[in-house]
């Protein structure tokens, strides 16, 4: 009996199938996850519900938002920041913009644009702002705003903006809210000669390529100065002070420590 028994094969024991369990499973999570979508949809969640604008000083809120393409109650999860941006473009002072979502509804544009470093004053008492890559974005008009740049009058050469803004870029924040007014003065041997009027009543007279360098002098020069003296203040190789009215030149020491930018 034993030889028999061994000769006779064994039948495996079959575990229970479980894929009809895994396919129910998963069609009835695919089931709840639509009911789901479909109730996000229809919910004031699902939409833009606040559209907020951040780092704009040359565009207004209203115009960004406009000119985005956003609104509100459309759909939240169809707002694509590459659509934003390219929505932006015809905007010229805008370098970039990002696009940040927070639930519920909150849509954020974050935006960086080309820093204005002086206003370009028009023959119709228009006010243009002189961006620091020299262009004069002619878009906005800053006629009823704060002037808090210098305003360019008397200037001839266009074709000297860009190198201008590139030097009013380079200046301290403290420095350039001190100029009030710039005016080109070329002379027969240097045709960037330039006047810059100042806040304090003093007159400052330099050239374009040295203006990010010798401009940051100011307020040390100024305190060193006698009290309530105002006059010209010549910044070019050698500095020197002349008081309105006085015949003779006051030397400005050298050696002081140049401000940090």
């Amino acid at each position: 009996m034993a030889v028999y028994e061994e000769r006779i094969p064994q039948v495996k024991q079959q575990r229970p199938r479980r894929r009809g369990n895994r396919k129910l499973v998963i069609l009835l999570v695919l089931f709840f996850l639509t009911i789901l979508i479909i109730v996000f949809i229809r919910s004031p969640y699902s939409k833009v519900q606040e559209i907020r604008v951040i780092g704009n000083d040359i565009y207004t809120t209203e115009q960004i938002i406009t000119q985005s393409g956003l609104m509100k109650d459309m759909q939240f999860l169809n707002v694509w920041e590459n659509s934003v941006r390219n929505n932006m473009k015809p905007l010229e002072a805008i370098k970039d913009v990002t696009v940040s979502r927070s639930f519920p509804g909150l849509i954020t544009l974050h935006i960086t644009e080309q820093k204005r470093v002086a206003f370009w004053s028009g023959q119709d008492r228009s006010r243009y702002a002189l961006l620091d890559n020299g262009y004069v974005l002619k878009q906005v008009n800053f006629a009823k705003r704060v002037v808090d740049r210098p305003l360019i009058s008397s200037w001839a050469s266009p074709e000297l903006l860009p190198h201008l803004a590139k030097s009013l870029s380079k200046l301290s924040p403290d420095v350039l809210a001190e100029i009030s007014d710039i005016t080109l003065t070329p002379t027969v041997y240097d045709k960037q000669r330039v006047t810059l009027y100042m806040r304090d009543g003093n007159e400052v007279r330099s050239v374009i390529y040295k203006l990010d360098k010798m401009m940051n002098w100011y307020p040390a020069i100024v305190k060193d100065l006698p009290p309530d003296t105002k006059g010209v203040l010549s910044l070019f190789e050698q500095p020197w002070f002349i008081p309105y009215g006085a015949q003779g030149a006051i030397p400005i020491q050298e050696g002081q420590e140049q401000p940090q930018q």
